[in-house]
């Protein structure tokens, strides 16, 4: 059950059978790497102590000659910006939704755990939680205490998106800011705001980095438990589709997916390895494969 489900997501998308493209260096001389800033300003977004530095390092020595590579720290609204204008650039880090689908094709890297609510300590015993300890977020918002804000750009996955387009006026705003949404976090731990929504490897990360966060804890959402799929999201373009060959052949290689367990796995906390530890381990037994496997892309 676990193959066949990883398999037809890892899938989705694609369809028949391609002969291996043109290499890109040939047609196209420079490709942009875009990455959310993870560092909350501190100057070591590509370095090895990210989420994207062994992945990065890969792309930079695999990729192929005469090829410029540069990389781009964005955040999720301009970088989505950017692929549904076409240009030549692809995002390291993106959540794999049909709505995205629509403007970009996807190389599948991580398995990743839902996201969950975050909040102050404090904040924990006001909360409307279920007898599994989950926050019922429909009824959070009907709290008029407690206001919350979101990341503009970014996706929570499908089903949380859906959610959250019908959410009460003012329940949570939405924020732009120039990060990875690590700026809210900051709101957050300074009291003007009640709650927000991340990944707890990402809260996990910035608690490393900035003490003014150790107060933040992370509480499981009602309903939206599952595992969802991020990736490398290039244009639907011809340019993207050749760029999504090159990126599959590259990841599909023992190095690949050593570089993609190195960006991910040191961040995945004890209690996410408790609740789907199994899955995720299952996920990276078969991505090679399923990487090596001819596409045509649409």
């Amino acid at each position: 059950m676990v193959r066949s489900t990883i398999q037809g997501l890892l899938l989705a998308g694609a369809c028949g059978l391609l002969t291996a493209p043109p290499l890109l260096a040939q047609e196209q001389p420079q490709i942009t790497w875009l990455t959310p800033d993870f560092s909350l300003g501190s100057g070591s977004t590509l370095d090895q102590k990210t989420m994207v530095g062994p992945l990065l390092d890969l792309l930079r020595t695999q990729w192929g000659q005469g090829v410029q590579q540069q990389v781009l720290v964005v955040n999720a609204k301009r970088g989505w910006r950017m692929l549904r204008a076409g240009e030549p650039v692809c995002h390291l880090v993106s959540l794999r939704t049909p709505e995205r689908e629509a403007v970009a094709y996807f190389v599948n890297t991580h398995l990743v755990p839902p996201p969950q609510l975050v909040v102050r300590a404090p904040t924990l015993p006001q909360l409307p939680l279920n007898a599994a300890g989950e926050v019922d977020l429909e009824r959070l918002w009907r709290l008029p205490r407690l206001h919350g804000a979101v990341v503009e750009g970014r996706s929570y996955g499908s089903r949380l998106d859906a959610l959250l387009a019908q959410r009460p006026a003012g329940a949570m705003e939405s924020y732009a800011p120039a990060d990875f949404g690590m700026r809210v976090l900051q709101m957050l731990a300074s009291d003007r705001i009640d709650y927000t929504l991340d990944y707890d490897f990402v809260l996990q990360y910035q608690k490393g980095l900035a003490p003014a966060l150790q107060e933040l804890v992370s509480v499981p959402l009602q309903g939206h438990n599952e595992p969802q799929l991020s990736g490398i999201a290039c244009p639907r373009n011809p340019w993207g589709a050749r760029a999504v060959q090159r990126l599959r052949q590259l990841l599909a290689t023992p190095a690949g997916i050593a570089a993609l367990k190195a960006s991910f796995e040191p961040g995945v906390t004890a209690q996410a390895r408790a609740r789907h530890g199994a899955r995720l381990s299952a996920f990276y037994e078969q991505l090679a494969a399923e990487l090596a496997r001819p596409i045509v892309l649409d």
